[in-house]
């Protein structure tokens, strides 16, 4: 009789699915715990057009004024309509209590229903890897958590996004479409990850890929019916989006990171962090779009390659305020640690497993990969905030997930793996915080970046 092969952790899980009441219960935790922080008194900067636009849709104002949808898609109205309801009835006194609660709920959804649902595609999610991840979401999001801003709604898209590909059926194409189309609307940044899962799904499913163009095509129908409705133009996006693709780029080529500081109401919000090498490389020169700013990258190398590393990095070095900026010195050095060594050593453990598991390629692997990829160059080609890495950090909380839920490592190759991990976390980190030596307050301009 063959002698059984020793059963490791990651197949343990296997014969453990996690009961339909406990994952309700982890939920139901997670909840708590995220709306067990106070609200936000007060509503600034970004999210006061985000739930502006919701309450427009309630009362006589314009959603288009309140929202500013020439700038921001029309879906971004939707996003927290149910917590200006809430406030409606209730007050506005519960303003900043009904969002949290919102948030709190999604940020529930996203720790103990997709992040598992995306380790499910290299691994069954059993208990604990849904307690990793509920875990992991809980210290990550929690900041988001008081404020309504897109950040959430697009990470929880993507994820869906992923998580629909990995499924087989038509309807399942159409949620995936559906989510993506939402997600470019609500976030243009989403755009890059997306358009390289668009590219794999039409190559692996072909013909059937239109069922998912089909989704897009109903989620970006309110985006054009309402520009119609406004004269502009037959696109589905929003009309000043040329505009603020030309300020990205702009900025893109020299600002390493972009901070909105939570201050008094006298005080400069804006913080900008630079890259005096490459305004000395650029030379004035400034890129005015997307291809201007690859070709500036391009005809710039050396110098531009430590300034890209420098933006990724700087967008993993989290402080504890992020979304916002409240320095807390000391505190913030420890969360910036754990958020780079979350997200380096997630994805560190994915790519380990799809190593070892070479044929069992999905287009679920695949979409997670091009979502990462996609995200990180949107930190790149952008004027990155902390908040636009969301992404990579939740992608890396259910990498780490497979890596506490699987057990220790385990032979020699896995114990290199480890130390490579350790260097990587190191060195993302120390280029981060290279990358924010140069910082000043108020509009970045060329001139005043070289002169730091």
């Amino acid at each position: 009789m063959a002698q059984a092969l020793p059963v490791e952790g990651p197949l343990r899980e296997q014969t453990h699915r996690v009961p339909g009441g406990l994952r309700a219960a982890l939920g139901a935790l997670l909840v708590l715990v995220v709306h067990l922080q106070p609200p936000a008194p007060v509503f600034r900067y970004d999210a006061t057009r985000y739930w502006g636009g919701a309450q427009a849709l309630l009362d006589e104002r314009s959603a288009v004024v309140e929202g500013l949808l020439d700038l921001r898609g029309v879906l971004t109205t939707l996003l927290y309509l149910p917590a200006a309801v809430v406030t409606r009835l209730a007050g506005d006194d519960l303003a900043g209590a009904a969002v949290l609660a919102e948030n709190a709920v999604l940020i529930g959804l996203i720790g103990v229903v997709l992040l598992p649902a995306l380790v499910s595609i290299w691994r069954p999610a059993g208990p604990w890897t849904v307690v990793c991840c509920a875990f992991g979401t809980a210290v990550v999001t929690g900041g988001f958590a008081p404020f309504p801003l897109t950040d959430l709604w697009a990470a929880a898209l993507l994820l869906t996004v992923v998580a629909a590909l990995h499924r087989q059926g038509r309807g399942w194409l159409v949620l995936a479409g559906v989510a993506a189309g939402a997600a470019v609307n609500i976030r243009p940044a989403a755009l890059l990850p997306l358009a390289a899962v668009g590219v794999a799904v039409l190559l692996a499913r072909r013909w059937a890929a239109l069922w998912a163009a089909l989704g897009a095509t109903l989620a970006l129908a309110p985006q054009v019916a309402l520009n119609r409705s406004r004269g502009t133009s037959w696109l589905p996006v929003p009309p000043g989006t040329g505009g603020l693709t030309e300020l990205q780029a702009s900025f893109a080529s020299y600002v390493v990171r972009y901070d909105t500081v939570v201050a008094g109401p006298d005080a400069e919000p804006r913080l900008f962090s630079c890259s005096p090498a490459m305004v000395d490389a650029l030379a004035g020169e400034v890129p005015r779009s997307p291809a201007g700013l690859a070709s500036a990258f391009l005809h710039h190398l050396p110098q531009s390659v430590p300034f890209a590393a420098q933006k990724v990095g700087a967008a993993l070095h989290w402080p504890l305020s992020t979304p916002y900026l409240t320095p807390a010195p000391g505190v913030d050095v420890v969360f910036a640690v754990l958020v780079t060594a979350v997200s380096v050593a997630g994805v560190a453990a994915l790519l380990r497993l799809s190593t070892r598991e070479r044929g069992r390629t999905t287009l679920g692997r695949v979409a997670v990969l091009l979502v990462w990829l996609g995200s990180l160059a949107t930190l790149v080609t952008s004027a990155t905030e902390t908040r636009f890495a969301l992404p990579l950090v939740l992608i890396g909380v259910a990498g780490c997930a497979t890596v506490v839920a699987g057990g220790r490592p385990q032979g020699r190759s896995a114990w290199w793996w480890v130390a490579g991990t350790v260097v990587a976390v190191a060195a993302v980190y120390a280029v981060g915080v290279a990358g924010l030596q140069h910082p000043f307050a108020g509009m970045a301009t060329p001139e005043l970046c070289s002169g730091r």
